[in-house]
């Protein structure tokens, strides 16, 4: 065997594995919980779109916002804002906003500092600011997830009480807005204003599940609505749901308690190349330099970070079970 028949057979099973690897991805991304969701809401979102076109005009809606139409990137945009303003209100902006150039700075001081090759530099310009600005966005939400999910127990049991003593479940909703802790007060004191001014209920929970994308509050809206078709016991039924939410909590700190050691090893894995690196500009800089004034060190650099962050992601896929969605 030649050895451009190696070459050859080579190359094919290296094609044939990275297929493999990437039908492997897009199926684990298709099974994700966020993207089902996702897909679910889209859905209910077009069907709603179909019934408001082909109803009657209504004069009653007008106190309440209608969706506008935007065209593709400004939709994407506004979605992303709306989000941000539900879980952290303008001071998320403005955070996201001060990251994003945090992030050109950034960028700046490595172009300046470093001696990286000329067709970096955009890519560094681009990627450092668009790197700051979705971290700080899925740090916000994750943050707000995390104390929503660790009041909205507490909140069920209030609403639990309140229906069992005869009070209705829109007067419920409203006295948890006054009640509970944030961010699950603004949560249903927004719902409960809604409520007094005329709004139908479940309009008000499908913009309220849309707004937060949180699981277990569709389970709630879920359960409202059922119950207001269906009949039943809607104490009973709000008191089961809240032992699984109760349930699914534990899991989370569970997973979070086990998943820690890896959590750790990451960190600690990315930040080592990087202290190494810094040691030796310190005590040995021409040493250092080939990396970055020749064309094998750039190529050996571009190989590190690719091969650094593929690492990085495949232990934080290992190591964190989402199962807040």
């Amino acid at each position: 065997m030649t050895p451009a028949d190696v070459v050859g057979a080579g190359a094919f099973v290296a094609i044939v594995l990275t297929g493999m690897f990437v039908s492997s991805l897009r199926e684990l991304a298709r099974s994700r919980p966020r993207r089902r969701i996702q897909e679910r809401m889209r859905q209910l979102q077009q069907v709603r779109a179909a019934r408001q076109q082909s109803a009657p005009a209504d004069t009653s809606g007008a106190l309440f916002e209608r969706p506008k139409d935007y065209g593709a990137l400004q939709a994407w945009f506004q979605q992303h804002v709306q989000r941000i303003r539900a879980v952290s209100g303008g001071g998320g902006i403005r955070l996201v906003c001060a990251s994003g150039i945090a992030g050109a700075v950034a960028a700046f001081i490595v172009v300046q500092l470093a001696p990286l090759p000329g067709w970096s530099h955009l890519f560094i310009y681009s990627c450092l600011p668009l790197a700051a600005i979705r971290f700080t966005y899925r740090l916000l939400i994750s943050r707000f997830r995390a104390k929503f999910l660790l009041v909205f127990p507490d909140t069920l049991d209030l609403i639990i009480r309140a229906v069992r003593a005869g009070i209705p479940v829109v007067q419920a909703i409203s006295t948890a807005g006054k009640e509970a802790e944030e961010p699950v007060r603004s949560t249903f004191r927004t719902m409960g204003d809604s409520l007094r001014l005329g709004a139908d209920l479940k309009e008000v929970l499908d913009k309220a599940v849309v707004r937060l994308q949180i699981a277990d509050f569709s389970f709630f809206a879920v359960c409202l609505l059922l119950q207001r078709e269906t009949g039943g016991n809607l104490g009973e039924t709000l008191e089961n749901l809240s032992g699984i939410i109760r349930t699914r909590r534990d899991i989370r700190l569970k997973t979070r308690a086990l998943t820690a050691e890896g959590r750790i090893a990451s960190k600690i894995i990315s930040a080592v190349p990087f202290a190494i690196m810094g040691f030796l500009y310190i005590i040995n800089r021409p040493y250092v330099d080939l990396l970055f004034h020749t064309r094998a060190g750039h190529k050996m650099l571009t190989l590190a970070a690719v091969l650094l962050v593929i690492g990085l992601s495949l232990i934080q896929k290992i190591s964190k079970l989402d199962t807040s969605r």
